[in-house]
C-alpha cells in the first residue's frame, strides 16, 4: 500500500492552478476550472497528480456513488480525502478508503447524530483517560467511518451509527499534527 499527503496546500497558489493546467488531462482540467474557490482548485489538481502518482497512464473515472477508480486497472485501487489543509491519497492491490481530516472545533449535536452509544462511550473513555480532548476523539471515530464508506464505494448511508460494527476489516489511524488519517483496508499492514 502506498499512502501520499500533500500536507501545505495552503501555501500553493495561482501559480500552481496554472502549471497544473500544463500536465492535467482535457477531463480534470474541467472538473478543476468548475470549482469556483482556488483551494477548492488546488486540491482537485493536487489528487490527481497523487492519485495517478505522477503516471499520466492511469487515467479514471467515477462509479453510481462518486468512487473514483482506475479505467484501465482491476488490479489497483485508490482512494482519496482532502481537508483544509491537506489532500490524501491511499493507492492498493486492494480496495482502500482514506479519510482526513483537521481537528477542529467540538460540536456535541454531530456527535449525537454520528456516534453510536458504545462509540460515545468509547469517545467518553479516551477523553477520560487523557489520551484525547472531545474534538480529537470525535475526529479520530468519524475519520475511521469515513474510511470505510470510502472502501466499500456507498458515499455515506444511513447506517452512519453502526458502520464500523459491520465493518470487517481493519482501521489504521495516524495522528498527523492537527489532522487524523485513517486508512480502511482488508489487509493487515502489521
Amino acid at each position: 500500500m502506498k499512502i501520499l499527503i500533500c500536507d501545505n496546500i495552503e501555501e500553493l497558489g495561482e501559480d500552481f492552478v496554472e502549471w497544473s493546467m500544463g500536465v492535467l488531462p482535457e477531463w480534470r482540467k474541467e472538473q478543476m476550472l468548475k470549482i469556483k474557490h482556488l483551494r477548492g482548485k488546488i486540491q482537485c489538481a493536487v489528487a490527481y497528480l497523487l492519485a495517478c502518482d505522477f503516471d499520466q497512464s492511469l487515467p479514471w473515472r467515477y462509479n453510481e456513488h462518486g468512487k473514483p477508480y482506475y479505467a484501465d486497472r482491476d488490479d489497483l485501487f485508490f482512494s482519496i480525502s482532502h481537508c483544509k489543509s491537506a489532500v490524501a491519497v491511499a493507492i492498493d492491490d486492494e480496495e482502500v478508503g482514506v479519510d482526513i481530516e483537521e481537528v477542529g472545533r467540538y460540536r456535541e449535536s454531530l456527535e449525537k447524530y454520528v456516534l453510536s452509544d458504545d462509540e460515545c462511550r468509547d469517545k467518553a473513555c479516551l477523553v477520560r483517560t487523557g489520551r484525547a480532548n472531545n474534538a480529537e476523539a470525535f475526529i479520530e471515530i468519524w475519520t475511521q467511518k469515513e474510511a470505510v464508506f470510502k472502501l466499500l464505494g456507498t458515499g455515506i448511508t444511513h447506517e452512519i451509527k453502526d458502520i464500523l460494527t459491520k465493518y470487517d476489516g481493519n482501521l489504521y489511524t495516524w495522528k498527523l499534527g492537527d489532522k487524523v488519517l485513517t486508512v480502511a483496508t482488508r489487509k493487515d499492514l502489521a
